[in-house]
């Protein structure tokens, strides 16, 4: 029995890891260092703000007021930085770099496409892997693939527009994306969607940032929420898992929901 105990103590630690933040578990306040949510370390944060020049910076708002709704109780990640020059990035690393096996998606709210606004992915010292950026349009970039466009038409200003980012985690050295924008007005489907490979660590941490918008109206903002992932690295759903002391060995036993794309399991 106790052969049995310790099995399924391993077994949990393994299916259970996940990634989970929003803007809800940072109540009052967003700053450097805060920490809300599960496998993620603390956000760091830096800009060049100095309050004449430069205006750049983070805070906890309402989406709607500049942009689509992506909030969690009326509240979602806000970055500014106007005028050309200045610039904020919001880091945010892994607890662990993501396995093969594991998925990353969270929401973005863009509303007007003048200065440079989105987000990095990152892959241990290998820095950074891929690129989404919204100027006058959108474009997806990276130093491992080419990249290919969707079909999707950007149509960003004036239609408040609600971006879904979904990366998946297919290898060791490669991952595959899909952006698609999920707002009520204008254009619905996918921006952008492939695969990179070619990495050579895991994916560790990614980045959002805002850079040199015309002013500081909620419209120029870059909001940000609702990031959530797991890092199971097993690619199938169980539906049962047990186990079994037959002599000196341990038998295991388990179903999975589908026996497609189950790789054996």
């Amino acid at each position: 029995m106790k052969k049995i105990f310790l099995l399924f103590f391993f077994v949990t630690c393994l299916f259970d890891q996940a990634y989970s933040d929003n803007a809800a578990n940072h109540p009052g306040f967003w700053i450097s260092g805060s920490n809300g949510g599960t496998g993620f370390l603390a956000w760091n944060i830096q800009s060049n703000d100095d309050g004449l020049n430069f205006f750049a910076g983070n805070f906890l708002g309402n989406s709607t007021w500049g942009s689509g709704d992506i909030n969690t109780s009326e509240t979602s990640f806000a970055l500014y930085a106007n005028p050309g020059g200045a610039y904020v990035n919001a880091d945010r690393a892994f607890s662990e770099a993501l396995p093969s096996g594991s998925s990353l998606t969270f929401l973005l709210g863009i509303n007007l496409d003048n200065g440079n606004k989105g987000f990095y992915l990152y892959a241990g010292t290998q820095c950074e892997v891929f690129n989404f950026n919204v100027r006058s349009g959108g474009n997806v970039s990276s130093a491992n693939a080419m990249l290919t466009p969707g079909d999707g038409r950007y149509d960003w200003g004036g239609n408040d527009a609600v971006i879904e980012v979904l990366i998946s985690v297919l290898t060791a050295t490669s991952f595959s994306y899909t952006i698609s924008r999920t707002s009520s007005a204008g254009f619905q489907g996918t921006l952008f969607s492939g695969t990179v490979s070619d990495s050579t660590q895991l994916l560790s941490g990614l980045r959002f940032y805002n850079s040199g918008t015309a002013d500081g109206s909620p419209q120029n903002y870059l909001w940000i929420n609702s990031l959530s992932g797991d890092n199971n690295a097993l690619p199938v759903e169980l539906t049962s898992f047990t186990g079994e002391l037959v002599w000196d060995a341990v038998k295991l036993n388990w179903q999975t929901a589908t026996e497609v794309n189950n790789y054996g399991f």
